[in-house]
């Protein structure tokens, strides 16, 4: 946000118009980081090296490689800002609601393999063909899942959810920003999804007049008479 709440006086400061931090400090902070966590995950045991890396099991080549990690320059890159809302939402919307591939890339399964398009960056970004075993490409998939404990998008600083509600009203009083209700405040996603839409999903979608209800019942129990 560019500013901060300051709970001494009771007022919004705004940052100045260079607020943001180095990029060269972000890039040396981050491989410290990333190199302390990689030493980590090997005295742990953790890392499993296969193929042409095979020799990285051994302690001297491992640190040899520690060594030449931390000469480099890592790059870290700082976008600039967006100009409105709607590109903040396309950009996020690619990262928090998206999978790692959609239907429509799928070409083929069959005989225990799959076939599917993606775009080769390193080619120019020409789009190729691949295919896959079932195990393979399930491996791959679930690199994309998050660890646990870990969140696609995480607030910090005037957002971090533990005090964002009593930080937020207190800048929108010392800003005079008036409080605005949303109008599906008490409403249920149904509620909601038919105001917007006019779409009510607890229609039946065939009779168009019986209501749909969740159902509890486990499989193999009889339906209850009507």
């Amino acid at each position: 946000p560019a500013g901060g709440w300051s709970a001494w006086n009771g007022y919004w400061k705004n940052s100045g118009k260079k607020f943001f931090i180095s990029v060269k400090v972000i890039s040396r902070l981050y491989r410290g980081k990333f190199l302390a966590g990689l030493k980590k995950a090997y005295q742990n045991g953790e890392l499993k090296f296969e193929g042409t890396i095979k020799c990285l099991q051994q302690q001297k080549e491992f640190k040899l490689l520690l060594d030449v990690l931390y000469q480099k320059d890592w790059v870290v890159y700082a976008k600039p800002p967006f100009k409105n809302a709607e590109g903040i939402v396309k950009y996020l919307g690619n990262y928090s609601h998206r999978v790692a591939i959609s239907n429509e890339r799928i070409q083929n399964i069959e005989g225990g393999k799959i076939t599917f398009r993606y775009k080769d960056y390193k080619d120019h970004s020409k789009k190729k063909v691949m295919t896959l075993h079932a195990d393979e490409f399930i491996r791959r998939f679930l690199l994309h899942v998050l660890p646990h404990g870990f969140c696609k998008i995480r607030y910090y600083g005037l957002l971090a959810c533990r005090h964002r509600q009593g930080l937020l009203a207190h800048c929108k009083k010392s800003m005079a920003v008036r409080e605005r209700k949303s109008r599906f405040e008490n409403l249920s996603w149904q509620e909601v999804l038919k105001t917007v839409t006019g779409f009510d999903v607890t229609m039946c979608p065939c009779c168009k007049n019986g209501r749909m209800v969740p159902s509890t019942m486990l499989c193999g129990e009889r339906s209850p008479p009507v």
